[in-house]
């Protein structure tokens, strides 16, 4: 297996972490077949033998961009700390595996968006208490509404940013969410 670099993320995929947050994934990677980046979830496409990470100088994007990024930053803070908290809430454990697998995938989002949108750090949004929660559909239920969500704001503001990286970018990372809507729907 040759070594692949994700260029959205900029992650390098070999043969010791091609198989990371396997639980986030209907199909996952095979040694023989990598079908998505296994840190930021994007599809084989954006995994280049000499690929060269998407970026740009944050001095060309305008004010509408900047703010669509830093909006998408939070969204994914906000989408990966709910997953880590209903990873402890959970009852089933392949669920538990799962949401935290889909956690570490919305952080990396949100990494992406840093830095492209050339932020100094992750931006620290307030936890919600889901202990009202009980049972493991009602967790689901609100992983599917986060997930449309996402794909809807991917959708509305790759539309409108200038930047063809910008739009491009957010178009893979739409793709990835529309994947775990089918992922947390076969459950």
């Amino acid at each position: 297996m040759s070594m692949l670099k994700c260029v959205i993320c900029g992650m390098n995929v070999n043969e010791k972490n091609f198989n990371l947050n396997s639980y986030a994934f209907i199909d996952g990677n095979k040694k023989s077949y990598i079908r998505y980046c296994p840190f930021c979830g994007v599809n084989e496409i954006y995994l280049q033998e000499d690929g060269k990470v998407y970026s740009v100088d944050v001095n060309t994007l305008d004010s509408n961009t900047i703010k669509i990024l830093d909006h998408a930053m939070k969204l994914e803070v906000f989408n990966g700390d709910f997953y880590v908290e209903a990873s402890k809430l959970v009852k089933n454990e392949n669920l538990k595996k799962e949401f935290l697998d889909l956690s570490r995938i919305e952080y990396m989002h949100a990494n992406v968006h840093k830095r492209l949108g050339g932020f100094k750090e992750l931006s620290e949004l307030h936890k919600p208490d889901y202990t009202k929660y009980k049972k493991d559909e009602e967790f689901l239920e609100i992983a599917k509404k986060r997930e449309e969500h996402a794909v809807a704001f991917y959708n509305k503001y790759s539309k409108v940013v200038y930047s063809e990286i910008v739009r491009k970018t957010l178009n893979a990372l739409s793709e990835v969410e529309k994947e775990h809507i089918i992922l947390i729907e076969t459950k």
